[in-house]
């Protein structure tokens, strides 16, 4: 069999939702045409979604490698590089003793790879949020309803930042003394 029947398999695979199999029939069109970039970025996209990020990101750097002038082939190389970087983060910021500081690079490295990341966009509103940079915190988490709207968390902590912010402000304005006249 060449490499278009075993992707043909794979998109079968898909169809019937077996993304398992979707992913054998991908190696195996790899296997037969190794140096198809192509079939490197069609198995990149499925193991994404299938929840392999390791084997999406061998597989997309691969098809960039092969053809590196294919926009579609870099694109989807730094989306997947901004999931991991987004999930690196997610893993210091969950963890008793957050780590911000290294955190947010991370975040600011996935904004770039992918603008339209809306986890990257809230993690950074939190970040700025426990840093105390209201004003990043609120754009960042003004950004993220942009991209979606419906997101109640990103609603939630929006609310509560600009709360904060004002209980500062109000504290800070009180705890100026007054001038005599």
């Amino acid at each position: 069999m060449d490499g278009d029947t075993f992707l043909r398999q794979a998109y079968d695979a898909i169809f019937h939702g077996d993304f398992e199999s979707a992913v054998h029939w991908f190696v195996q069109a790899i296997e037969q045409e190794p140096d198809n970039a192509s079939f490197y970025y069609k198995a990149s996209i499925t193991c994404a979604r299938s929840g392999k990020m390791p084997l999406a990101e061998t597989y997309a750097k691969r098809a960039v490698e092969l053809d590196p002038k294919n926009p579609d082939y870099s694109l989807n190389y730094q989306m997947i590089e901004a999931k991991r970087f987004i999930a690196e983060a997610r893993a210091l910021l969950s963890t008793t003793v957050q780590d911000v500081e290294q955190a947010k690079p991370l975040l600011l490295d996935a904004v770039l790879l992918d603008p339209l990341a809306v986890e990257a966009k809230l993690l950074l509103g939190l970040v700025c949020r426990i840093q105390g940079d209201y004003r990043s915190a609120i754009a960042y988490l003004q950004d993220t309803l942009l991209l979606d709207p419906q997101l109640d968390e990103a609603k939630r902590l929006l609310q509560e930042t600009r709360a904060e912010r004002r209980r500062l402000l109000r504290s800070q304005f009180r705890s100026t003394p007054k001038r005599n006249r």
